[in-house]
């Protein structure tokens, strides 16, 4: 029987698309492209969302490999957390999730800085019985170690939990240690197979 939920954030509860990102930040398709790939695509932003470098750090990284105004690169961290808006499908999800008595639970990868600025802009993140931020852990999904990290934190018994991620390779390393789990989508049928299994028709 399942007793918890576990949501990631980026493109579960919050819209996450780099290239929707630079698209409505830049009319450049030369910016957008170096924007993807010197920065979403670049191992600083792995750091970034681990832990292990801060946002001053890796701000001025970026425009130094860019060539972009370290202003510039700072309006464009404005913006991406501008559009990390809540996706208003899984945000009435996890209200009735909370209405049948789920625990519900997050695991992100995301710099602290990020989990910061939305828990401050989105009340919902308070109704979460706790949860794990990869910048504040110094390691990310899919490391089982995160994973575990969360089982011993909160006592969760895997098997009465249901992990919900966008990633194939976190959700397979989520399954991999006994979580039931589903791939996200935001979609109808998806959203339909959630209340399925949950039983919250």
């Amino acid at each position: 029987m399942i007793r918890n939920v576990i949501f990631d954030f980026g493109a579960v509860l919050f819209h996450w698309d780099p290239h929707q990102i630079v698209a409505s930040f830049t009319d450049s398709t030369d910016e957008q492209h170096l924007l993807l790939e010197e920065v979403f695509h670049h191992p600083d932003w792995l750091s970034l969302d681990r832990g292990t470098m801060l946002m001053a750090e890796v701000i001025p990284k970026f425009a130094a490999r860019t060539g972009i105004t370290v202003s510039r690169m700072e309006d464009f961290f404005e913006h991406i957390i501008n559009s990390l808006v809540k996706i208003t499908e899984t945000e009435e999800l996890l209200y009735r999730l909370l209405d049948h008595h789920y625990s519900v639970y997050y695991l992100t990868n995301m710099s602290s800085a990020f989990f910061e600025t939305l828990n401050e802009r989105n009340d919902f993140i308070s109704l979460f019985k706790g949860g794990i931020v990869s910048g504040k852990e110094l390691m990310m999904k899919p490391d089982p170690d995160i994973y575990k990290l969360l089982i011993e934190r909160y006592d969760l018994e895997p098997s009465e939990t249901l992990y919900i991620d966008d990633h194939e390779q976190n959700v397979n390393a989520a399954q991999a240690l006994g979580f039931q789990t589903i791939q996200f989508e935001l979609s109808a049928s998806c959203f339909h197979k959630i209340n399925k299994i949950l039983d919250i028709n």
